[in-house]
């Protein structure tokens, strides 16, 4: 593990915000708390259908219909300044499947709140070059920024770095995914996507420190308040950390990036807030979601865990320094109501679920699934906030 100091924050707030939520982002009023300003990020990790999902979603019209799916986490991604999440797929017409999605996926993710969606992972190129273009133009033409693809050289100068400006508080984005699912870019491709290793077709081995330092030199040359790195990394299925990942980390917090999130394991793994040095000598706060598991994988009979993970950065006015001032999370389940009911499943926040069926609102969630809630925020604690061997 790294030889940074490390401490692991993560607050879970058992009750429903006092904060009325609204799904219209622009509408939300700059805040202010005396000579500071304040932005929040939402970030969720894998963004993909499952095949009982989407023959759920199809409509007797034939047309996909995702909102009733995603609705019940609506004014929880909606009511974050910016909302990020992971699409691990294609938009590439029929026929659709777990890598495939109807254009209609799109559209809903925006309705409940994604402003940004990292498409640098496996993937990227998996229905070749124009599949990476259609892709990318179907969730801008839904209103979501695509993060770390580009369809041209000149693509990638535009937006390698993408800047979003939250009451004040310049926020850099920027993403790399570890590899192509063993493919590799063909010739003249190479600016198509950015990459954490140089090996990406094989071992994973050697990182690609000057391609990842000249990303985060561009991201710095924005003049940024937080640079933000979405990173594809790690394996499926499991939750150790690799060393190349841990050099990575490194690498990324010692050339200005301030928030790492990971994704692609599948799996909820420890979030850590770590102390550091900045460029400027002084300790900062940073945080590292080593993988923020999977956002909407709903499969049948089952009851899945997942989280939002919400962060606060705020800007001193007077010294113009903005720091991470919350971390927290929002414990989410993925439901299978059962055969019966015509909307099969649902992604839903544990925390409103809870507090609605216990205020005797019973015909939201049935008793069973109730009790399945109860178990996740514990859940989630263990694997974000693991224990420490003691030394």
């Amino acid at each position: 593990m790294t030889s940074l100091f490390r401490k692991c924050v993560l607050v879970l707030a058992l009750s429903i915000p006092i904060l009325l939520l609204t799904s219209c982002k622009g509408a939300a009023q700059p805040r202010s708390r005396g000579e500071t300003q304040v932005a929040t990020l939402a970030a969720v990790g894998d963004i993909f259908l499952s095949e009982a999902v989407l023959k759920d979603a199809k409509q007797v019209s034939g047309a996909y219909d995702f909102t009733p799916f995603l609705s019940g986490v609506a004014d929880t991604l909606s009511g974050a300044d910016i909302t990020i999440g992971n699409f691990e797929g294609n938009f590439f017409g029929e026929p659709y499947d777990r890598n495939n999605a109807p254009d209609a996926f799109a559209t809903a993710l925006r309705t409940v709140g994604f402003d940004i969606l990292q498409t640098a992972n496996s993937y990227s190129i998996r229905k070749g070059l124009r599949g990476l273009e259609q892709t990318k133009t179907i969730i801008e033409s839904a209103g979501i920024s695509a993060l770390g693809t580009y369809t041209s050289a000149a693509d990638r100068e535009d937006s390698l770095v993408h800047i979003r400006e939250v009451n004040g508080i310049r926020i850099a984005f920027v993403a790399f995914t570890k590899g192509l699912d063993s493919m590799s870019l063909p010739d003249g491709a190479e600016h198509c996507v950015n990459l954490l290793y140089t090996d990406y077709t094989t071992d994973y081995l050697e990182i690609n420190e000057s391609g990842i330092s000249a990303v985060l030199g561009a991201a710095k040359a924005q003049n940024p308040d937080i640079i933000v790195a979405a990173l594809h990394w790690g394996s499926e299925n499991i939750s150790e950390v690799s060393e190349t990942q841990e050099k990575i980390a490194d690498l990324l917090f010692q050339n200005g990036a301030d928030v790492i999130l990971g994704t692609h394991s599948h799996r909820i793994g420890e979030v850590e807030v770590r102390q550091i040095a900045s460029a400027s000598g002084a300790r900062k706060d940073v945080v590292l979601a080593y993988s923020l598991g999977d956002f909407c994988a709903a499969d049948e009979n089952d009851v899945a865990s997942s989280l939002i993970l919400n962060l606060e950065f705020t800007k001193d006015s007077a010294t113009g320094i903005t720091t991470i001032s919350d971390v927290s999370y929002t414990p989410l389940a993925i439901a299978d109501y059962g055969a019966g009911r015509a909307e099969r499943f649902a992604v839903l926040d544990v925390n409103k679920e809870v507090a609605l069926y216990e205020g005797n609102y019973f015909d939201r969630v049935s008793e069973e699934l109730y009790e399945a809630l109860l178990a996740i925020p514990e859940e989630i604690t263990a694997r974000t906030t693991p224990a420490k061997d003691e030394p």
